[in-house]
């Protein structure tokens, strides 16, 4: 709006001299009331909090300008009021004065609309000024309008590229935000996933490493998987780094078990297998109630589901929903080959460790039976790497 009035003062100020230099002086006192409006206009509205009535004076001054210049030498009438509307709309819209923008349209709309119809019937009144000055003065109009659609039209480029920046810079800043809140809740749920399962590993000292080995089982186990393009709908890179942070809490359930269970040398009773088999759904309601303020919701069900199903069987006779086959989430059932393959070559309180060429032997006979068989073909393929992993645990 500023540079609106500050161009229409210069304009008029133009025409000011040209009119008295012609001797048009209804024309010259209309552009001296002109020049005068412009130069208050220009000096009061930076200070006012409403354009309203520099846009009302401004619109009504246009009017009567073109009217006049219309009436005394055939000006273009109709082009230079189209330009004013061209020119006030995108800075009325961007001000979000949407309402104003579109009743201020249409009204300047009508009257190009009448003028552009009775320009042509209307003649110059005044006949001694030759043909060449008023394509001179026409010439002058035509580019001075020029240069208001061009300063127009980049100060409107200037908005939108203004905008859009801002818009990109205020979105990476929300970006950074919530990745740095991500990383910080992912870095507090391992701690809580770690010093949990610390809580329960140091009950038994026979189980040593089992949460790091079984971690390490599980991202190959997933990784293999995923190279091999099986269930490629659900094994993705960030479900392996889930799952294998998630893998920890398996036996988190274990920390309600007594002690006179969880450490019998012996083989244990009916109703202790009946208590034991209890840590999975325990470890399923921990998981819920500890990682509740967690946003990672599919961190969250991976990690329930790992407590929950990872004794449940492909062949529907595991606990504690004797879920089967694919019923059993895909974390789970590749945290039970991961499971039971550590138990079955780790030295336990009631049992020695298993040879590894009987081990691996066990698992693949229950493919089809205790194991997804083509998880097992994934973890048996693999043999040396499972080896390997192990290896660097018992150092």
């Amino acid at each position: 709006m500023i540079l609106s009035i500050d161009f229409a003062f210069l304009y008029h100020l133009t025409f000011l001299f040209l009119f008295k230099f012609l001797g048009i002086m209804p024309m010259f006192f209309h552009n001296l009331a002109s020049v005068t409006l412009f130069f208050v206009l220009a000096t009061i509205v930076p200070k006012l909090k409403s354009y309203s009535t520099a846009y009302f004076l401004t619109f009504a001054e246009v009017l009567i300008h073109q009217l006049l210049a219309e009436f005394f030498m055939g000006g273009l009438t109709a082009f230079h009021f189209f330009i004013w509307l061209v020119g006030i709309l995108p800075i009325l819209t961007f001000k979000k004065r949407l309402k104003l923008a579109v009743t201020y349209g249409i009204i300047t709309s009508i009257l190009f609309i009448i003028l552009e119809s009775i320009s042509p019937s209307i003649q110059p009144k005044v006949p001694d000024i030759s043909s060449t000055m008023i394509t001179v003065i026409r010439i002058v109009n035509i580019s001075l309008s020029a240069t208001l659609i061009l300063v127009g039209l980049l100060i409107f480029a200037y908005i939108v590229w203004n905008m859009e920046r801002n818009l990109q810079i205020r979105v990476h800043k929300k970006t950074l935000e919530i990745q740095n809140k991500n990383k910080k809740i992912y870095k507090m749920n391992n701690h809580i996933i770690f010093s949990l399962s610390s809580l329960v590993e140091n009950r038994d000292t026979d189980t040593g490493d089992h949460i790091q080995r079984t971690s390490a089982y599980v991202e190959l186990i997933a990784r293999k998987a995923y190279e091999a393009g099986l269930y490629s709908e659900t094994i993705t890179p960030h479900f392996i780094e889930l799952t294998k942070s998630a893998a920890p809490m398996h036996d988190i359930g274990k920390i309600v078990i007594s002690d006179s269970i969880l450490k019998k040398p012996g083989k244990l009773t009916p109703e202790e297998y009946e208590l034991m088999k209890q840590h999975t759904i325990a470890g399923g309601k921990i998981i819920s109630e500890v990682l509740e303020i967690s946003d990672d919701k599919e961190y969250v069900k991976i990690t329930h589901d790992i407590a929950l199903y990872h004794h449940e069987h492909w062949d529907g006779t595991g606990y504690p929903e004797n879920l089967s086959g694919e019923s059993i989430p895909i974390c789970a059932r590749i945290m039970a080959i991961a499971d039971v393959f550590d138990a079955l070559v780790s030295k336990r309180c009631y049992k020695q460790p298993m040879p590894l060429d009987t081990a691996f032997q066990y698992i693949q006979d229950n493919a089809g039976k205790h194991f997804d068989p083509e998880l097992t073909e994934v973890f048996i393929k693999n043999r040396q790497e499972v080896i390997n992993i192990l290896a660097i645990h018992n150092k």
